[in-house]
């Protein structure tokens, strides 16, 4: 089966457009080593930019973490100060 020259999917046999990417397929009759060429350097650039796109989110993802990790702290010290009080209340 013939893929796609702009994302590598497979497409079906006299495909006008690619059902993956919705681009318009210019031969249904184009060779395999030019697709198989072109399917590789599409990977190579998806697998980059995937790259790159997922230390964005990881990087996105810890300082989220470290965050709530700050707030969780400040939350925790706020009620331990309230259990203090109310104890202080009772003692007194």
């Amino acid at each position: 089966m013939p893929t796609c020259p702009h994302c590598g999917a497979t497409v079906p046999e006299g495909a006008v457009y690619c059902g993956n990417c919705g681009a318009t397929l210019n031969s249904p009759t184009t060779s395999m080593t030019t697709q198989t060429q072109t399917s590789s350097q599409t990977s190579a650039w998806s697998q980059d930019n995937t790259s790159g796109d997922m230390q964005a989110r990881l990087e996105k993802a810890m300082k989220r973490a470290e965050q709530l990790t700050y707030a969780a702290a400040i939350v925790g010290g706020i009620i331990l100060v309230l259990i203090v009080f109310t104890l202080l209340q009772y003692l007194l």
